[in-house]
């Protein structure tokens, strides 16, 4: 059975109770401090305009650009030319970044222009058909409008997040440092309210989750649309990042997301782990925090797909 129409229903469900269950929310907060639900539509708006806009000159701080005269990566930058033609879209900016994991990554906006950012460990341990098939699931990012689209629903989490974490801050401050009994009082109703507002978001950010997963395996398809059989090196490509990230410790409080979520793995041939992954039966919740779908769950979509 053909993947892509279930997939893209799971998507329009994911995004209407997404959008329902944020909207549900803001409303309900807006009732609670007797504001206008219409009057958080202008504010939210310029906060999105800001992200979009500062957002990528802070994804890819220590990146540079290269282009097709590029005595070193000249090669990388004509592949995904070639693949974003294919594609039916603009080429977009490359950088290469430099960062000690293997990552590649989709980013920027109409008016620095569309890019992909490639880390040197991902360039050091493909080889060009799988370098093709990860820049084409990147490709598909910039096609699907994924970066606006993420952006856009993840807005809301994030600033309910902002809040939440800046009363429970104070909160904590007012009890540490309370002079009397109403700071202490002030302290507790803070955290409690900051308490609250983590425990909306995080049920929020599941829902954002589901859907950023979601648009991670449509990318997935359209890799697979342009290689065909061939996209099943991107499942080698995955095996392979998977294996060089079980020797690398990413600080969790820098916000990195990595092409293939990392998961524990004691294989090191990546055509084994393939196998494996290929035979394994995946939890349904396994990947219920992750902003990328299992490997398992990847990898035989791709296969399943395509050989159809």
């Amino acid at each position: 059975m053909d993947v892509l129409p279930q997939l893209k229903f799971k998507i329009y469900l994911a995004l209407g109770l997404t959008v329902l269950s944020e909207g549900l929310v803001t409303y309900i907060i807006t009732q609670l401090l007797n504001l206008p639900f219409i009057a958080v539509i202008p504010f939210l708006g310029v906060f999105w305009l800001v992200q979009w806009l500062i957002s990528p000159y802070l994804v890819a701080r220590d990146a540079v650009e290269i282009d097709g005269n590029d005595p070193y990566y000249g090669q990388v930058y004509e592949l995904v030319k070639r693949i974003a033609l294919a594609s039916g879209v603009r080429p977009p900016r490359v950088f290469i970044v430099n960062a000690p994991y293997p990552n590649a990554f989709a980013y920027g906006n109409y008016v620095t222009g569309k890019r992909i950012g490639i880390t040197r460990p991902l360039l050091n341990i493909l080889n060009e058909e799988e370098l093709a098939t990860v820049i084409g699931h990147e490709i598909g990012h910039i096609k699907h409008n994924d970066v606006e689209i993420g952006m856009a629903i993840g807005l809301i989490p994030t600033v309910l997040g902002f809040v939440s974490n800046l009363l429970i801050n104070i909160g904590w401050l007012s009890i540490i440092f309370a002079i009397d009994e109403s700071d202490l009082i002030l302290g507790i109703i803070m955290l409690t309210i900051g308490g609250a507002l983590f425990v909306v978001t995080l049920t929020l950010q599941l829902f954002v989750l589901w859907f950023n997963r979601l648009r991670e395996s449509y990318a997935d398809l359209h890799a697979v649309k342009l290689f065909g059989r061939d996209s099943v090196y991107l499942a080698n490509a995955l095996a392979k990042i998977e294996i060089y990230m079980q020797n690398v410790r990413l600080d969790p409080f820098t916000g990195i997301i990595v092409t293939a979520s990392p998961v524990k793995v004691k294989e090191t041939d990546p055509s084994v782990l393939v196998e494996e992954w290929l035979r394994k039966k995946p939890s349904p919740f396994s990947d219920i925090l992750s902003t990328h779908p299992d490997p398992v769950k990847r990898v035989q979509m791709i296969y399943r797909s395509a050989i159809e």
